[in-house]
């Protein structure tokens, strides 16, 4: 068992370096366009998160980035990115756990199953809600994904970093 302080101090970490990817996010990516589309780092955190911290941390992070990206963002329903992230980490731990080892290679397959389910998701709603244009939005979501994937390449080293340094003798 883990002393409290030492809970206190990692999760606190964890907070500010997401903080600082919500700054990455709306300062710079939101402000670039690869053939009209913006990349979209959200989905890719409670991934890499729950990569490193299993599945039983890492989808409360999840759970708790979900809540503060349904008070920012727009969503299908209320709640989306809540169930949606927390259904992400869970996978993504099990991928960590039983598929492949925690690393880069797995950071870039579980952020870009993050960021497909995320998309799909929404897809599958509007579907359901009598949407038009699925085949558009599958190629929209697919390209959203490619231009985003790159910046797992910010996203391990930070949540790698945390992970490895904010051990239980820090």
């Amino acid at each position: 068992m883990l002393p409290k302080s030492y809970l206190i101090f990692k999760w606190t970490v964890y907070a500010l370096a997401t903080l600082l990817l919500f700054g990455l996010q709306s300062l710079v990516l939101n402000h670039i366009h690869i053939f009209g589309l913006v990349p979209f780092l959200y989905p890719m955190l409670p991934a890499v998160a729950a990569m490193y911290e299993g599945s039983h941390r890492g989808p409360v992070f999840a759970l708790v980035l979900g809540v503060v990206c349904d008070l920012l963002l727009p969503a299908p329903f209320e709640g989306f990115f809540t169930v949606i992230f927390t259904i992400s980490a869970i996978l993504s731990a099990v991928v960590a756990e039983k598929l492949i080892s925690p690393g880069f290679l797995c950071a870039l397959t579980v952020s870009g199953g993050s960021l497909l389910l995320t998309s799909g998701a929404r897809i599958l709603i509007r579907s359901l809600t009598g949407g038009g244009y699925l085949a558009l939005m599958a190629r929209i979501a697919v390209g959203e994904a490619l231009i985003t994937l790159p910046a797992v390449l910010v996203v391990w080293p930070v949540y790698r970093f945390i992970h490895d340094h904010c051990a239980s003798d820090y």
